[in-house]
């Protein structure tokens, strides 16, 4: 919805802060994928499987997308230089500002961001892989050397956001938001040797600790407001990316630690969770994450807003569910055979 809906009537309703779930989406993958690593390490070739299927998971659908996006973009008369395709293919939008990667299919309003840049977290969450992974494996996750990193990590994110040269580019690199996947890998870390001590408390307090959530969200805004919703200094920028971004990491990196210690039980946080329109759009939303702007860019163009809205609603969820039906879920289950982890349950459900 933050990508579609720009009336200024709607500022103080939710779109106007959608940018916010992608920093809860770097918490639970730093989560997660730490809860991986942490279950498979010292296995053999433990590595080599890891990386086998995030490969799966995430190059054939990302790759065909790519391959569409740039054929389509030249038979329209905009090809895209070869620097672009080269950034892309090779994910490194990550540390490029994205004002020189943002990419152009149609002519299009000058109120929105064009194409694929959106990808820039998927960029962000390649370059996780990397780096990370091989630290938790060869130190065999050696609890001090991880949380030494963790820490480093932690305090000095804000400060690169806050001095980079360019503030308006700084929150989407690789570099800007290393503190929110850090907060979900050491939260999997605690989670592991503490979840028994714990959870009771978590589950005695929920209610109160879901207040401070929302409390720590309120304050987000707050900066936003604070610092200006449309900001017209590069101070303005600084104070907000490097304050805005670290109360949020805490914020979901505690709606996170609480949901976890409910799961299993018949509260409402967990019971929503379940719900199967959730558990669907969790399946299908890879796919949805990939086409849904492009679509919506191409189709602006040629109708009326509303229309262009609910046109790319349906046609990307159509899209994803055919995706995942047909492309994605063989994949999956091939990656599941050909690259298991040695374990009797395996830690990643196959659409992960």
């Amino acid at each position: 919805m933050r990508h579609y809906i720009h009336h200024p009537s709607l500022l103080l309703l939710g779109p106007q802060w959608g940018w916010m779930g992608v920093n809860l989406f770097f918490v639970l993958s730093g989560f997660l994928i730490t809860s991986i690593l942490l279950r498979v390490v010292g296995q053999p070739e433990a590595l080599k499987v890891f990386y086998a299927r995030r490969s799966l998971r995430v190059f054939p659908l990302y790759f065909l997308a790519l391959l569409v996006y740039f054929v389509a973009s030249a038979s329209v008369g905009t090809p895209q230089p070869a620097k672009t395709v080269f950034l892309y293919f090779t994910f490194l939008q990550a540390f490029i500002p994205p004002l020189l990667t943002h990419l152009q299919i149609v002519p299009h309003p000058s109120w929105v961001v064009m194409g694929f840049a959106v990808l820039w977290s998927l960029s962000v969450e390649e370059y996780f892989y990397v780096l990370w992974a091989p630290i938790v494996t060869f130190t065999r996750a050696h609890r001090p050397v991880l949380f030494t990193i963790l820490a480093l990590v932690l305090l000095l994110t804000p400060w690169i956001r806050y001095f980079y040269p360019d503030p308006r580019g700084a929150q989407e690199l690789f570099l800007a938001q290393m503190d929110s996947l850090a907060a979900g890998c050491m939260l999997s870390v605690l989670w592991q040797d503490k979840a028994e001590a714990w959870r009771p408390f978590l589950q005695r307090y929920a209610n109160w600790f879901y207040v401070c959530v929302a409390v720590l969200i309120a304050l987000a805004i707050w900066i936003d407001f604070a610092t200006g919703i449309v900001k017209h200094s590069f101070f303005d920028l600084r104070l907000f990316d490097a304050t805005d971004y670290t109360v949020l990491w805490m914020a979901w990196s505690l709606l996170l630690l609480v949901t976890l210690a409910v799961s299993g039980t018949q509260g409402r946080m967990p019971g929503m969770l379940r719900h199967r329109a959730l558990r669907w759009m969790g399946r299908i939303s890879y796919c949805f994450y990939v086409v849904h702007y492009p679509i919506y860019l191409a189709l602006r163009n040629y109708m009326p807003h509303s229309v262009a809205l609910v046109a790319a609603l349906a046609s990307t969820l159509a899209i994803s569910t055919l995706s995942w039906r047909y492309f994605e879920s063989p994949i999956a289950r091939w990656k599941q055979n050909a690259f298991r982890y040695r374990m009797e349950s395996d830690p990643e459900a196959p659409q992960i």
